[in-house]
């Protein structure tokens, strides 16, 4: 039996959301539940890897058991067991074997939002989700520059470090945007797939364009570029969270279902 999770976490105290053998992490923090449910190690696969910092509303993750307990209450029992800074939202039989749910490959889209706050000065609520900044940004300009992310590009001005050199750089970015509501700006993406540190490179861009820095064609220039690394302001990872992530078909928890051929007897004799 394989279960879709959809996944909630503060980013702040966790080194990432992939398991690390001495550091704390979303991954580990969800396996450690499920040992504490269980009895047993259980191996949970994210669809998107979140670096250290970065929170998430809508992570999905699986994981594969044989259980007669309802997907409603291994979301009750996960939550009761973690810390307060990551909840599954919720959880539900998707299809699992050779040909099963997979969170990573059958994801169709994903949407991160990076969150400016230009106030005079800094929030103290919510500071831990917007990166803020000094000077009054322009959302405008910053949205024009935006359009040019739109489309099939070559992103390798946008690639981070970690990005091995013979990966293909090649994203389709379906929408972006950057709306201002109040003191907040933000910068909405909406892609296939992402390069390591893509959008935390982008935002540091639209943060130089948006304060008057660099003009709005200078996305433009870095695409056709391609040079790798080329953008090499890294925002700080506080303002940035994985927003959700997109499926063909959907169940209670916006995932694939199983058909009634697929679903298992969960019947009691």
């Amino acid at each position: 039996m394989r279960f879709g999770l959809v996944v909630e976490y503060d980013g702040t105290d966790f080194h990432g959301s992939q398991l690390q053998s001495n550091a704390r992490t979303v991954q580990g923090e969800i396996e450690d539940a499920l040992h504490n449910i269980f009895q047993m190690n259980i191996r949970v696969h994210f669809a998107s890897r979140t670096d250290s910092g970065v929170h998430a509303r809508g992570q999905v993750g699986r994981f594969d058991h044989e259980t007669d307990m309802p997907a409603d209450k291994i979301r009750i029992a996960l939550n009761h067991y973690m810390t307060e800074d990551v909840r599954i939202r919720c959880a539900q039989l998707v299809k699992d074997g050779p040909d099963g749910f997979d969170p990573r490959g059958d994801a169709s889209a994903r949407t991160y939002v990076y969150t400016f706050n230009d106030a005079q000065s800094a929030p103290a609520l919510n500071r831990k989700y917007v990166t803020h900044v000094r000077k009054q940004l322009d959302a405008d300009v910053m949205n024009t520059a935006c359009q040019s992310l739109v489309g099939s590009h070559d992103f390798a001005a946008f690639a981070g470090p970690s990005t091995p050199a013979d990966a293909p750089t090649r994203r389709v970015v379906e929408s972006a945007t950057a709306i201002r509501t109040g003191d907040n700006i933000e910068f909405k993406i909406t892609a296939t797939a992402y390069l390591h540190q893509q959008i935390r490179r982008i935002a540091g861009v639209l943060y130089d364009v948006g304060r008057g820095n660099s003009s709005h064609e200078l996305v433009g220039q870095l695409l056709a570029s391609a040079e790798r690394g080329a953008a090499s302001h890294v925002m700080p990872a506080t303002g940035l969270c994985l927003e959700s992530i997109n499926y063909d078909g959907s169940g209670e928890c916006g995932l694939p279902t199983i058909s009634t051929t697929d679903s298992p007897d969960l019947s009691v004799n």
